[in-house]
């Protein structure tokens, strides 16, 4: 199982897609740092330093949208590069026991995912700080605000890895793969969101965003939809935990047995 995790591992490491995936959340860790600078008050908009601690919270963890973005793409693309690339036959060959396969890719997505949070933290460190000094702002209170948040951010960007993963391993094509990952977080959640919301007045929280927000319990992210604008209450980060593990292992599991334990060619 080892030789497998770490054949997985170098796979990621040696080819474009994920690199670009790290590469595009340390830009979009970049928006949300610039966002937590930017502050309303009564109409006029400023690009100040954040003291409250929901601005601190924002800024500790200005990774948080890049993750639920870019965290399901590297799943996808840690199995679905198997079949664009036509290299399923040699792996298969170097251990021919698809459910260990799986269990290896499920590492190496939780290893990424991990690796990609650092990235966004590392991202947070360089600009950050550096921005918050320039604007008067205590490094010594966004300091305080790493252990509530941190963590949440650490299991989220694995778990939605994993997710991304198990929705590869059920479509299969890479790019219909990313595009049903992204869509159902981005588009169709909201949607389902909304109609419980408005018609039943019930809380829909178990959805993989929904479920991330819980993970990511020391943050109240900026934007529409989430549950500090909407005011519903969002699942325990443990309830969360499970509902995302249910939600990646739980699609890997049905694409396991519909597509995985396929013919290779």
């Amino acid at each position: 199982m080892t030789r497998l995790v770490k054949a997985e591992l170098y796979k990621l490491r040696t080819t474009p897609g994920p690199w670009v995936s790290v590469l595009v959340t340390i830009l979009l860790t970049g928006l949300g740092i610039t966002t937590a600078f930017i502050v309303g008050h009564h109409g006029v908009v400023r690009f100040t330093a954040p003291t409250t601690t929901t601005g601190l919270r924002n800024l500790v963890g200005a990774g948080y949208e890049a993750g639920v973005v870019m965290a399901p793409v590297l799943g996808v693309i840690s199995i679905t590069t198997e079949y664009r690339h036509r290299i399923l036959t040699a792996t298969l060959l170097l251990d021919p026991r698809r459910s260990q396969v799986i269990a290896a890719k499920v590492a190496a997505s939780v290893v990424w995912g991990l690796f990609m949070s650092l990235a966004s933290f590392a991202m947070v460190a360089a600009m950050g700080i550096p921005l918050l000094v320039a604007e008067g702002g205590s490094v010594s209170a966004l300091a305080h605000q790493v252990a509530p948040v941190a963590p949440g951010i650490l299991a989220a960007y694995a778990l939605l890895a994993v997710y991304g993963m198990g929705i590869g391993t059920l479509v299969r094509n890479q790019i219909a793969g990313v595009i049903l990952a992204l869509g159902i977080t981005l588009v169709l959640e909201p949607i389902i969101v909304a109609i419980f919301s408005s018609l039943a007045h019930m809380d829909v929280n178990f959805l993989p965003s929904r479920a991330t927000e819980a993970v990511a319990g020391g943050l109240v992210p900026k934007g529409a939809g989430n549950a500090a604008t909407t005011g519903s209450v969002l699942l325990s980060w443990w309830l969360g935990a499970i509902a995302l593990v249910c939600w990646g292992l739980g699609t890997a599991v049905v694409g396991y047995f519909l597509t995985f334990r396929r013919d290779v060619t």
